[in-house]
């Protein structure tokens, strides 16, 4: 169930991006910052008490401005204090059901920009890691493991298992951009793992391929589980991460997408009329 939903939310982010692969990554970013915001804004607007929301940060002012003026006046001030904290305890509360209804929507989505901007694709004459993990029923020493690499990947050293750790990897070169995916066998059986393609500034990489677990599958949505029944736990590529560059500034994706969401969120409420 949750591979479809996460499919169903990679196949419309895959759409919207589409237009800007070839652009600046922070086209894409800026387009959905922008429908987040207006997304965000409808769905508090739809959720929360508006009207309530408005009393409350009215008398939030009138308490501030009663401390401001009464500075001499222990008594009053008292009173406006205990007015203000449970105030703010009230605006907390009205907040408290749109932020239920967004978090899970927001959690999918955000692990899904992380196969959009988190990483690039490597460039061919990189090298880069393949790392799988196995599960803890696993004797490492007695595992037979081959890996199977397309047209155009090197394998470059034998795999290193890592006893400690229930983990195996293998270096690997990219020499031409290739289409078919690696292909690791454990005792016979076969395990698939996508390599992901460049040439646009803007492609979806999806460096990890989790065995099926709720939590797993909610952090790596970008291929489907590993089967349950499956020795392996993981399979990890490790390709660089992505800075979005601005006036020669690195900026973690997620740093631009709050920033600008939260921007693009307040200069629009007035806008809708969204009390926040």
């Amino acid at each position: 169930m949750l591979w479809w939903l996460n499919s169903a939310v990679g196949t419309i982010l895959k759409v919207i991006f589409l237009p800007f692969s070839f652009f600046n990554p922070w086209v894409a970013m800026l387009v959905i910052s922008l429908l987040t915001a207006l997304l965000l804004l409808l769905v508090y607007k739809k959720t929360s008490n508006q009207a309530g929301i408005k009393q409350v940060k009215n008398r939030i002012k009138a308490s501030l401005l009663e401390i401001r003026l009464y500075q001499n006046d222990f008594r009053t001030q008292l009173g406006s204090q205990k007015q203000l904290v449970a105030a703010n305890l009230r605006y907390l509360l009205y907040n408290l059901q749109p932020l239920l209804v967004m978090i899970l929507p927001i959690f999918l989505l955000l692990a899904q920009l992380n196969l959009w901007f988190g990483y690039r694709a490597v460039r061919p004459g990189e090298t880069f890691l393949l790392k799988v993990r196995f599960i803890t029923a696993v004797d490492m020493e007695r595992l037979t493991l081959e890996l199977e690499a397309p047209p155009g990947l090197t394998v470059e050293t034998p795999p290193v298992r890592i006893i400690d750790l229930r983990e195996a990897s293998w270096r690997l070169r990219l020499e031409k951009p290739v289409s078919q995916p690696l292909v690791i066998q454990v005792n016979g059986e076969r395990y698939q793992k996508e390599i992901p393609g460049g040439g646009r500034r803007l492609s979806r990489i999806s460096t990890v391929r989790v065995r099926r677990n709720l939590w797993q599958e909610l952090l790596y949505p970008g291929e489907k589980p590993l089967p349950g029944g499956s020795l392996l736990s993981r399979i990890e590529l490790t390709y660089p991460e992505q800075r979005l560059e601005l006036l020669g500034v690195g900026f973690h994706w997620l740093v631009a997408y709050f920033l600008l969401s939260i921007i693009l969120g307040l200069g629009l409420k007035g806008f809708f009329q969204v009390e926040i």
